[in-house]
């Protein structure tokens, strides 16, 4: 239901970290016309999506259609449309240190929880951008905060976070490198159509004995 509303989002905040939104605002609420700068560009990165799933497949079809090259982890290796290597799991922290961008879409389960951590940090080359548009548990905040005040992420679009609403004394908040989204990204005047029309779908394969869209995993529940 959700994958075009959020692959949108990711889409905007790699850009936002890629043109240097928070530059750009700075200098218009000064009214400065600053010497001109390089921004960095969708068609000469490599951006690393984890969590191949509906969200991370609509993701990879847009950042494809801008140019980067994509790549993406999966636990079961299957070949994804828009996808130009698939990063096993296990290996994410050797990625993180070849990628430009990484957007995480991964749901929130025990087997997600801080999965981008320290040592993914400290693998980011120096720059790195960032979105969040699956769940805050997947990230570790501190070790995030940590590789945003030493710059090896340069830029963080988040649109969830590991509590919520996000704490009041939370350093994210006022953090110069962090662009905050109140778990919004997802919503669309379309969210109830889409919603009826794959219940239909859905249910008229059951009916017919024919495979089911969205199917659950009962182990990891996604």
């Amino acid at each position: 239901m959700h994958g075009s509303t959020l692959a949108e989002f990711a889409l905007f905040g790699i850009l936002a970290g890629a043109k240097d939104l928070r530059r750009l605002e700075a200098d218009q609420a000064a009214k400065v016309w600053p010497e001109r700068w390089e921004m960095r560009h969708l068609d000469e990165m490599t951006v690393l999506i984890v969590g191949l799933g509906g969200i991370g497949a609509a993701t990879a079809a847009r950042f494809a259609a801008c140019g980067s090259t994509v790549w993406g982890t999966s636990r079961s290796g299957r070949p994804v449309e828009h996808v130009d290597r698939i990063v096993p799991l296990e290996e994410i922290v050797e990625a993180a240190s070849e990628v430009d961008a990484v957007v995480v879409t991964l749901p929130g389960t025990a087997s997600t929880e801080k999965l981008l951590g320290a040592e993914f940090f400290a693998a980011v080359r120096p720059g790195t951008l960032l979105t969040n548009v699956g769940r805050g548990t997947v990230i570790d905040e501190d070790a995030l905060l940590t590789a945003l005040d030493d710059g090896r992420i340069g830029f963080a679009a988040l649109d969830v976070f590991a509590t919520e609403p996000l704490p009041q004394s939370s350093p994210l908040w006022t953090h110069p490198r962090v662009l905050a989204s109140p778990h919004t990204a997802a919503l669309s005047r379309q969210e109830s159509t889409r919603i009826a029309r794959l219940f239909a779908r859905n249910a008229t394969a059951l009916l017919d004995g024919a495979p089911l869209t969205n199917v659950v995993d009962t182990v990891e529940f996604y």
